[in-house]
């Protein structure tokens, strides 16, 4: 019953296509989006964020009956988080390199004073936490085809210590300590065949050509090489903000230059027009990629969290997972004409668990996603999505998680970066623990919602 309303939903979508909103190249040849090449990138960023923030306080308790008294608080906080990005992208390789650091330390104390408080009420709080997280992704494409080599390593580690300071009576004091360390580290590799672009700048160089039209710069399309260059400039506008300190002055500079070879010239145009073409950028309503990707890898997947408290006697919790991994998947995004794309995406994976005297023995994983996004118009944008997973663990029984779940959505954008938003969903899953021989739960779950979503970002998302 599900996937029949959602083949109905689709097909009633589909059935409006000759009243959507054209965007030139013709109007219905979407040809333009499997021409376009990814453009090269080599790019560096290093940031650093810092935070301090600090208060005291102090707090009167005034009773009709009983004593009054007063309280005293102070907080301080202290947080430092560098990161450093690394970009290198082309038609037949995509590597990216990502570290964040981040630690941050918390103080606070107080105290009461009045009749019948504590003599020595004084209390302390100390948190510490540190997390360091490291993913690397390569997908290098041999001799220019369409077979690739896939490398995916990623790492972290997190502690965090919290100790606690508090008084029990006037002469006895009591401190307590709770710590909590998470390693995570799993490394894959693989070969796979074909191509996903992120092609949803194409769409922003044809919207740029339907507006210079508007404005009597132009009076037919542009060439395929015009397109072709605008495509990629609007691809890279991410990356301004991450090399320039006024974003926005290259970034149209660099446009006037693709521009020029077919003797346009942006550099006379009034407030009004000049900003009237700035808006294209964010009129993204929807991701659009174009192609057909498959791989197969294997790999591992490590995790330890441990767990200590200083209690007496003071205890510790250890829980391990060494998992060796096999993995498939196959994606596919075809966009239908230039108002609407259908996206389907599967994935399998599963593998023992290494590691001694545990409760799962394997695991084995399976996810298929379906979706169809459709403009209406350059305002009105709907969208339908099926997801099913489910995933089995076997050990002291098996155990086994199915999720299947139906969302359709329908958004209007009273502007760029605001939109009304319904949405129906309807949820099924059904839950079986490892280990557990009668617990099962199953929950079917409908709901309607209506919104409004504010997009704080809505610049050209990056691949």
């Amino acid at each position: 019953m599900r996937y029949a309303i959602f083949i109905s939903i689709l097909t009633a979508v589909s059935c409006g296509i000759s009243s959507a909103q054209t965007y030139g190249l013709d109007n219905t040849d979407p040809a333009v989006f499997s021409k376009f090449k990814i453009p090269n990138t080599d790019l560096h960023a290093l940031w650093f964020n810092t935070s301090l923030y600090g208060y005291t306080s102090k707090t009167s308790n005034l009773f009709d009956t009983g004593p009054n008294y007063n309280s005293y608080n102070r907080y301080l906080n202290f947080g430092f988080s560098p990161q450093y990005y690394m970009l290198k992208e082309s038609d037949d390789i995509y590597f990216s390199f990502n570290t964040i650091f981040s630690g941050e330390y918390s103080y606070s104390d107080g105290k009461s004073e009045g009749p019948g408080v504590l003599l020595n009420n004084f209390r302390k709080s100390v948190n510490e936490n540190v997390e360091v997280n490291v993913k690397e992704t390569l997908r290098n494409y041999l001799n220019g085809g369409d077979l690739f080599f896939s490398l995916n390593s990623s790492g972290g580690f997190s502690t965090l210590d919290e100790y606690d300071d508090n008084p029990m009576s006037d002469s006895t004091r009591a401190s307590s300590y709770r710590g909590q360390k998470l390693q995570e580290y799993s490394l894959s590799i693989g070969f796979g065949w074909g191509k996903m672009r992120n092609v949803t700048a194409v769409v922003s160089a044809i919207r740029f050509q339907e507006r210079m039209k508007r404005l009597n710069l132009i009076n037919s399309n542009l060439s395929d090489k015009t397109i072709e260059d605008l495509a990629q400039q609007f691809y890279r506008e991410g990356y301004y903000s991450q090399v320039h300190v006024r974003p926005d002055k290259f970034f149209w500079q660099d446009v006037g230059n693709a521009l020029a070879g077919d003797g346009i010239n942006l550099d006379a145009l009034n407030m009004y027009a000049a900003s009237y073409l700035r808006q294209v950028p964010n009129e993204l309503r929807f991701m659009r990629n174009e192609g057909l990707i498959g791989g197969i890898g294997v790999g591992i997947d490590y995790s330890n969290q441990y767990y200590s408290a200083q209690i007496h006697p003071p205890n510790g919790i250890s829980i391990e997972q060494f998992l060796a991994i096999g993995n498939a998947y196959v994606n596919y995004s075809h966009q239908l004409d230039l108002n609407s794309q259908v996206r389907f995406d599967i994935a399998a994976n599963g593998g023992p668990n290494l590691t001694r005297h545990q409760t799962l023995g394997q695991q084995y994983a399976l996810n298929a996603d379906l979706g169809y996004d459709y403009e209406l118009t350059d305002m009105i944008v709907v969208s339908a999505e099926n997801s099913f997973d489910v995933l089995f663990q076997n050990g002291n029984g098996q155990g086994r998680l199915l999720t299947d779940d139906t969302n359709v959505q329908l958004n209007y954008f009273v502007e760029d970066n605001i939109s009304l938003s319904g949405q129906y969903s309807l949820n099924y899953s059904d839950m079986k623990p490892v280990g557990v021989l009668t617990n099962r739960t199953r929950e079917i779950d409908n709901r309607v919602s209506i919104g409004m979503i504010y997009y704080i970002d809505r610049g050209m998302i990056l691949h």
